[in-house]
């Protein structure tokens, strides 16, 4: 037990850096900003409301004077959303809803027999709760099928708990390809507490299979290509917010997961969700440097963009490009140009996020030929009470305020404005029936 401490103590240590933590905080920042998005889906009324009222505090550009949209506030969220969750009311359910995990590496091969690869798991405090005395730490594998295998278990001082940080050592089960979680519980018996349980997928020929993607040719992107994304993962133990290593492989690989496929173009990477008819219409989604394509077509909110797909007609294709041509590179209006020409006679939408919201205006202003026959902005910073005499064609603007009770819609010959109570960190989950309610209003 006390080599079990003593190497524990040393893991704090090689974790303390800010640089790993600041990482490791951006990366449970996604992931848990993510599971935000799958429960407020979930909740009724009553949550929807008590997590709004949480959300409105924060920062934004139309709410200047809120606090930030920090790690702490999305989980008091997520309490709020969660209908089933009583509060905590004790020193064990206090410390487990606190603790986050990080496992290296984060997924394992699919095996029969033997030792798995050893991993190691990083226990980090990401809130202040009261601490008292020693605690029982377990770590538990869950299967696909909800089957449990607990991993360690340690008597963990309150010196310990209260640094913040501390490692253990585990092995994955004998287990078959699929999604795998790893839960921390605090306490035994009817007082144990367990905190949100993180992702470890199985995969097959995982070591493999990853050698041979190293062969490929390297994707240009701004952004996380999928190939990237699941070497963070493997290798540092950064998840991504919306897919496990195995649908990541996946589409690394050029596989497609079911109406989502990757399409390489010049070296960049696009995504595709395709309707099961044939299209007539195209609808290009560019969600700038707020959300990513993989959040977009694979996320909480990616039931809602297949429906749109399926109900409009259109394939969706989510970029990420420079705005603007930077060395003779392809750039959006370029690409958007070689969409259309493509499918001439397909209707042509684009949606944009965020600061690629605001760059639209002046795209437009700039490439008076693009050929885009309407356009959805989604920003909580683009407030217009008139048209933008540059967006000289059908505009649905989405402002994302958090004030409303109820979507409010008022037009303006061909200019539309949407306010919806929700802040912007939520508006993935409702723009696709946004849009939908509009085309059918025109």
């Amino acid at each position: 037990m006390i080599a079990a401490l003593f190497t524990a103590l040393l893991g704090a240590a090689s974790f303390s850096s800010q640089a790993s933590l600041d990482e490791l905080t951006h990366s449970l920042r996604s992931e848990r900003i993510e599971h935000m998005r799958a429960r407020y889906l979930e909740a009724d009324l009553t949550c929807r409301g008590a997590a709004l009222s949480i959300l409105r505090r924060t920062r934004s550009a139309a709410n200047p004077k809120g606090s930030e949209l920090g790690l702490d506030v999305v989980d008091l969220a997520i309490q709020a959303l969660d209908q089933a969750r009583e509060s905590e009311s004790s020193t064990e359910e206090a410390l487990a809803g606190a603790l986050s995990l990080r496992v290296v590496p984060g997924a394992f091969e699919a095996r029969d027999e033997g030792l798995g690869e050893a991993t190691v798991v990083q226990v980090w405090r990401t809130r202040d709760v009261a601490i008292e005395g020693d605690q029982v730490l377990s770590l538990y594998w869950i299967g696909p099928g909800g089957e449990e295998l607990r991993a360690r278990r340690e008597v963990m001082p309150m010196e310990f708990l209260r640094a913040g940080s501390l490692e253990m050592f585990i092995r994955p089960p004998v287990a078959s390809p699929g999604p795998w979680q790893l839960a921390c519980e605090v306490g035994v018996g009817e007082g144990a507490a367990r905190g949100l349980a993180v992702r470890v997928d199985c995969v097959s020929d995982l070591a493999r299979r990853r050698a041979a993607l190293a062969e490929l040719p390297v994707i240009k992107s701004r952004g996380q290509a999928p190939s990237d994304a699941l070497e963070e993962l493997c290798d540092r133990g950064l998840r991504p917010p919306v897919l496990g290593a195995g649908a990541l492989l996946t589409l690394a690989e050029g596989g497609a997961l079911g109406r989502l496929r990757p399409v390489m173009r010049e070296g960049y990477l696009e995504l595709h969700i395709t309707p099961e008819r044939e299209p007539v219409g195209t609808l290009v989604l560019v969600g700038g440097s707020s959300v990513s394509p993989l959040e977009l077509s694979a996320g909480a909110s990616a039931s809602a963009w297949l429906d749109l797909a399926e109900h409009e007609g259109v394939r969706v294709i989510l970029l990420e490009l420079p705005l603007s041509e930077r060395g003779g590179g392809l750039s959006l209006p370029t690409r958007i140009i070689e969409l259309r020409e493509e499918r001439p006679e397909d209707r042509f939408h684009l949606v944009a996020f965020g600061d690629a919201a605001g760059f639209v205006p002046s795209m437009r202003a700039r490439h008076p030929e693009l050929p885009l026959d309407s356009v959805t902005l989604v920003s909580d910073s683009l407030r217009r009470g008139v048209r933008d005499p540059r967006l000289d064609l059908p505009t649905l603007l989405v402002e994302c305020s958090g004030d409303a009770t109820e979507p409010a819609w008022s037009r303006e010959d061909d200019f539309s404005r949407v306010l919806i109570r929700e802040p912007f960190v939520l508006s993935p989950l409702l723009v696709p029936e946004l849009i939908t309610a509009w085309n059918e209003a025109r």
